[in-house]
């Protein structure tokens, strides 16, 4: 596919950030994860009462608009020449007020928003792939309580190691409150980029592979058009 900047949207649990590493890897594109640079800056002061990027995560909240914003030009400045003409946003944007900022961003790197795929899934399967998923802490393979067990119970099918873990905003009260903020702050999302005329949704509750494979199609139409 040719250069293009493509916004991932969907609720926790969606998949979206699987579907990226797809994406990256069927067509060669550069992913900026959010949550994966904020969880890996967790002790940055972030706010006026001095919470952390820690604890705003693990309670389930938004960081503020800025923040995400200056993080999120950190890491494009961070792509080379040829790197910055295919980027996907995974995790950003999360307001609508994000949403104006990243347009202004394109902008500076001369791009648009080209394509916004936003993976639907009802909040009942959200809850059982988050609060059932855990990893092997050492090689990350994921595994969920309710989908996916290894095949020899407490081993990891992909490295053979037992010790595993999960994530510490994976807990009923920090997931009841991200889907209140998803649905209060990030569902209007889809109204904006639909009124834009560059969303397309996809269905996240069928398999990886089915999902993959729509959004595959979704993207090779976009190529022809």
């Amino acid at each position: 596919m040719s250069d293009s900047w493509i916004v991932l949207l969907g609720a926790p649990g969606c998949g979206k950030g699987t579907q990226s590493e797809f994406l990256a890897s069927d067509y060669g594109f550069s992913v900026i994860s959010v949550g994966d640079v904020l969880r890996g800056g967790k002790g940055t002061y972030v706010e006026e009462r001095g919470r952390t990027v820690g604890e705003l995560l693990d309670s389930g909240e938004l960081l503020p608009d800025a923040v995400i914003l200056n993080l999120v030009r950190s890491e494009l400045n961070k792509l080379g020449p040829k790197e910055i003409g295919k980027v996907l946003f995974d995790g950003f944007p999360r307001t609508v007020g994000q949403a104006e900022g990243l347009s202004s961003l394109a902008k500076e790197f001369g791009r648009d928003i080209d394509l916004v795929l936003n993976f639907s899934v009802g909040d009942d399967i959200v809850v059982r792939r988050i609060l059932g998923r855990y990893k092997c802490a050492g090689c990350g393979k994921v595994f969920n309580d309710f989908f996916l067990h290894p095949v020899v119970s407490g081993v990891c099918d992909g490295c053979g190691g037992v010790e595993f873990e999960r994530r510490t905003d994976d807990n009923e009260v920090a997931l009841k409150r991200r889907l209140f903020e998803y649905h209060e702050k990030t569902g209007p999302l889809a109204r904006y980029y639909s009124n834009a005329g560059v969303l397309v949704d996809v269905d996240a509750s069928l398999s990886l592979d089915d999902v993959r494979d729509a959004a595959r199609n979704i993207l090779n139409k976009k190529e022809r058009e």
